[in-house]
């Protein structure tokens, strides 16, 4: 059995990206013989949820420290360093406790991200372990500044480095990580979760408008583009589209509720429960992923392509390389590109079914949980193990 540690400071039940792809994770492992420990937060960006201060399950113990909300992450997301500080060093030194305690648990150490990365960095050199990291973010890094150092400092101290796209490889190989150190993966779901369900039975549960819906799930912040769905939404008001936002956090909560109160196009839903993301995702008819930034691999093209509906998205970041034309269109982000891009689905029937009915066999042949050995088997280099 191998014993892993994974420390990240999100964990559902905050709801997020990071949040799905680590609990994936932690499925697919405890489900392969592997005992997992996994130190985090309560959930901090995800107001009015908390999950179990320590919750056991089959080869799975989840410790959740309770630490300082009030969406604060999102506030300072445009000062690294108070982030940074707000973050890293109190989940430190409750890893530092708990391994000092649990050390004879762990076998390798891996650290969802950056924060995380700097945590495992110390634990290893203390309590000699093997640590993974798995860099969750695009750095558009810019040779010889601060933070491509800081950053390649701290990874080049790791025993391997996991990578959600083959654009975060080359950034990484960039700032001089060596490419055999790197490991590149695409992310998976559960497919018997997020599937396919009748999209005109959907809208009538969950009391959606019974036409042509576009939907948006993500944080309520500038750069994941609302603003640009919102623009779309005016421009397409006398058409018979819905626009359905569906946002727990951040700054432009209060944007999307006055919107929905204004506009009869738009619906506000302050979040859903993670189970209940795949109704959702099968009762619309697109997708969309506005990004702002060079976002790595978004989590929200998996959950949509895998529940039968089609993605406009940013072309911008790894998104790219997640989709093709058979399954969804990729546009720049702007207002116009992406209300030209819904219209065009919206009238032209053909083309949209035919991408609809290409979904579920692309999120198999793409998607699936098999996706998920890459990660097992960098676990098992580092410990000079077999799979």
């Amino acid at each position: 059995m191998t014993s892993v540690l994974l420390i990240t400071p999100f964990f559902l039940p905050n709801i997020g990206g990071a949040e799905t792809y680590a609990f994936e994770l932690v499925e697919y492992l405890r489900s392969h013989d592997c005992l997992v420990n996994v130190l985090t937060y309560q959930p901090i960006t995800t107001p009015n949820v908390r999950g179990e201060r320590m919750e056991k399950r089959n080869n799975l113990v989840i410790n959740r420290f309770q630490w300082i909300g009030f969406n604060l992450f999102g506030k300072l997301e445009k000062y690294p360093l108070i982030n940074f500080l707000y973050l890293t060093p109190y989940l430190l030194l409750r890893s530092f406790v708990w391994m000092l305690f649990n050390s004879g648990k762990v076998d390798v150490i891996d650290a969802q991200g950056f924060n995380s990365a700097c945590i495992a960095a110390v634990l290893k050199r203390i309590f000699k372990k093997k640590a993974v990291i798995s860099v969750m973010s695009l750095y558009d890094f810019k040779p010889g500044n601060i933070l491509s150092t800081l950053v390649g400092a701290v990874i080049s101290k790791m025993d391997h480095v996991i990578v959600e796209s083959n654009r975060s490889k080359e950034e990484l190989i960039s700032i001089g990580i060596a490419s055999e150190k790197i490991t590149p993966y695409i992310e998976w779901l559960n497919l018997d979760v997020f599937k396919p369900y009748n999209k005109i039975e959907m809208k009538e549960k969950l009391g959606l408008p019974a036409q042509f819906t576009v939907l948006f799930v993500g944080r309520a912040i500038e750069i994941k583009g609302i603003d640009l769905i919102l623009e779309s939404a005016k421009k397409l008001r006398n058409e018979k589209i819905s626009f359905v936002f569906i946002s727990n956090a951040g700054p432009m909560m209060g944007e999307l509720a006055e919107a929905a109160s204004k506009a009869l196009n738009i619906v506000f839903i302050p979040g859903v429960p993670y189970n209940k993301l795949p109704e959702y995702e099968s009762a619309a008819d697109v997708a969309v992923i506005p990004s702002k930034y060079s976002e790595n691999s978004a989590i929200t093209v998996l959950t949509a392509i895998s529940c039968g509906t089609p993605v406009i998205a940013s072309r911008v970041g790894a998104i790219p390389s997640l989709l093709t034309d058979e399954v969804g269109v990729l546009v720049e982000p702007t207002a116009e590109s992406f209300s030209s891009a819904i219209l065009g689905l919206f009238k032209d029937g053909v083309r949209y079914n035919q991408m609809q009915n290409n979904c579920e066999s692309y999120a198999k042949k793409h998607f699936s949980i098999d996706n998920a050995s890459t990660i097992y088997k960098v676990y098992l280099k580092v410990l000079d193990r077999s799979f």
